[in-house]
């Protein structure tokens, strides 16, 4: 029994060794592990200097991390210290890089030696490369160990701009390091590649075919390719220095907040929103009008206003509000879009499932809120845009090739009716020469021959004479009208009408005209095929019809000229609306992309013309 004891006393006494031990992050070149799980934190509210830190460390006040691959502790507006005991486990001297990714955050580090903080460096995604302790896209810090050394780091984060306190971050050689940023330089490379070539892809679009809705997406793309800059760190080497220190003013949620009103205008367009849901477009439309207000607001506060201010945390709140607000109002138009059967509702979300499930992994993680989450290296959002752009490229260029079919096959039919519509004219023309001709044979000629007979007889009749003459005049006058109506230039279509009705006063039939609004919107030439429609109208009336009562009303207001015209006559046979009269009607009517309308009433027919002013 008493050996039993023994061995347990002295398992009990071994876990504390092996405890103190994994306390210390022991390399020997690459480590490649998390090294979160070595760290030990202290929350520092009060601004506390160098010798208290120190002996909160030596009392023990700091406390052991969660195991986890990155430090993620929520929102916080206290310094935090990290402590990591690290020994180069092998006979040779290494130098070592403590790497960090992640914005907004100011990271201090010291060395912990004969119980003195010794400052090894400062840094921040504000300082430009040639600045950094280590000129490299990652915020480094370089640790030089000597064989079998064991060094105390602490390492201070300071909060900049942001309000949560997350970083990924590593412990590895130089070379390693090295290795990884040219590897991820390719790999995010070809993806801001990726992203550049659509943007240009759609900005051509847009300005090939004039659609806003590839204009908006030109937008958003540019907008993500901002924030992936600023996510992993690479706006140090896109951004030129000339605007860099400007380009830091602006953080993540900035460019956030900006994509997300370009991607619900994409959305809006993609889903014809104002044509299938008029309520809810208008109100996307409110939102996406304030956002934009905000934005440029925001943009000349960063330009005037220094960042370190009191206003511009608010403006921080506001934008991460907005963001919000206007997600789930997208959230909501997408759901009701699908549920009345859009189609491009439907398939817009399957662009961006992988997107919303990165928005949630991102807030989640942000909030501290759930576990670990999917990972896609290298990172979801950018997996998830790329995706969601490939596929709504996709769906633009099949849309592209419908709307040129389509643009195609109407200029087809255009060339089609404007060739109808030229035989149409050229026919009507020469039923009108033809009318001039017979008017002019049976008419005026008649007239003239008569003349000449009177003048030829013996006995010249000067009263008979001067009679003929008389008819002459007014026959080449109605001939000369019939050819050019020039009273409509003068007195307008409306007196010009009027003169026409005063012929039938003494007749049997009676005639009601109501004219509307302001003829003088309408131009002559418009006017003068009104007059002809009018005349042709009133002559199969007066041929055909039998009536006894006839209403016209003319009305040209801001956008048409409307010409009705009904009587109480007796109709009209399908044969009739074959014949040259109505062919030339509807030819004039054409002629004016206008509407054209005849048909049979209870008590007679009603002719309805509009032509567009």
């Amino acid at each position: 029994m008493l050996n039993k004891y023994l061995l347990i006393l002295c398992f009990l006494l071994i876990i504390p060794a092996y405890a103190s031990e994994d306390d210390t992050l022991f390399v020997k070149g690459v480590y490649p592990h998390h090294i979160v799980d070595f760290f030990k934190r202290f929350q520092d509210c009060e601004e506390r200097t160098s010798a208290e830190i120190i002996k909160q460390y030596n009392s023990g006040e700091f406390q052991d991390m969660q195991p986890s691959r990155m430090v993620n502790l929520g929102f916080t507006k206290c310094y935090n210290y990290f402590s990591l005991t690290v020994k180069n486990d092998q006979a040779s001297a290494q130098d070592y890089y403590w790497s960090f990714y992640n914005d907004g955050i100011l990271f201090t580090l010291y060395e912990l030696k004969n119980n003195q903080l010794l400052q090894l460096g400062k840094t921040s995604v504000a300082q430009k490369l040639e600045e950094r302790p280590t000129p490299i896209r990652c915020l480094s810090f370089k640790v030089e160990m000597q064989a079998f050394e064991t060094k105390t780091l602490l390492l201070k984060t300071e909060l900049q701009g942001h309000s949560n306190l997350y970083f990924p971050t590593d412990f590895t050689t130089v070379e390693d390091i090295l290795i990884y940023e040219s590897n991820n330089a390719f790999l995010l490379g070809r993806y801001f590649g990726y992203f550049i070539f659509t943007a240009l892809f759609n900005l051509f679009l847009f300005i090939l075919i004039r659609r806003k809705l590839y204009g908006f997406m030109f937008g958003y793309i540019l907008s993500m390719i901002s924030f992936n800059a600023i996510e992993y760190m690479y706006d140090a080497l896109l951004v030129p220095d000339i605007i860099h220190s400007l380009w830091l003013r602006f953080p993540k949620l900035f460019f956030i907040v900006l994509a997300s009103y370009f991607h619900t205008k994409v959305f809006q367009y993609f889903t014809a929103h104002k044509e299938n849901f008029p309520k809810w477009n208008s109100v996307l439309n409110l939102i996406n009008n304030f956002i934009l207000f905000i934005v440029i607001l925001f943009v000349a506060i960063q330009i005037f206003i220094p960042k370190n201010t009191a206003f511009f945390n608010q403006f921080r709140l506001l934008l991460f509000l907005l963001f919000f607000i206007n997600l789930a109002v997208l959230v909501v138009n997408l759901v009701y879009s699908i549920m009345k059967r859009n189609k491009q509702a439907i398939y817009f979300l399957g662009c961006n499932f992988l997107l919303i499930l990165s928005l949630l992994f991102y807030i989640t993680n942000t909030l501290q809120i759930g576990g670990s989450t999917i990972y896609m290296s290298p990172g979801n959002i950018i997996n998830a845009v790329a995706f969601e752009v490939l596929s709504l490229t996709i769906a633009f260029l099949l849309n592209y090739r419908k709307e040129l079919n389509a643009m195609n096959k109407n200029l087809t039919n255009a060339k089609l009716k404007s060739e109808k519509l030229s035989k149409e004219l050229i026919e009507v023309q020469e039923n009108e020469k033809q009318l001039i001709a017979r008017n002019l044979h049976d008419g005026l000629g008649n007239t003239m021959n008569a003349l000449r007979l009177l003048m030829e007889a013996p006995n010249k009749n000067e009263k008979q004479i001067s009679g003929i003459f008389s008819l002459a005049k007014e026959q080449f006058r109605t001939l000369i009208y019939q050819i050019s109506p020039k009273e409509i230039e003068s007195v307008g279509l409306y007196k010009t009408i009027q003169q026409d009705l005063e012929l039938f006063k003494n007749t049997s039939i009676e005639i009601n005209l109501t004219l509307l609004d302001d003829d003088k919107r309408i131009d002559s030439i418009k006017a003068v095929n009104i007059y002809r429609i009018f005349q042709e109208l009133m002559s199969n009336i007066i041929k055909h019809s039998k009536a006894s009562v006839v209403d016209i009303t003319i009305n040209c207001d801001e956008k048409t000229c409307s010409l009705q015209v009904e009587d109480n006559g007796v109709g009209f046979k399908k044969e009739t609306s074959k014949g040259m009269g109505i062919k030339n009607i509807k030819s004039r009517v054409s002629y004016h992309q206008g509407i054209f309308h005849i048909e049979n009433t209870e008590n007679g027919i009603i002719s309805i013309i509009e032509i567009p002013i």
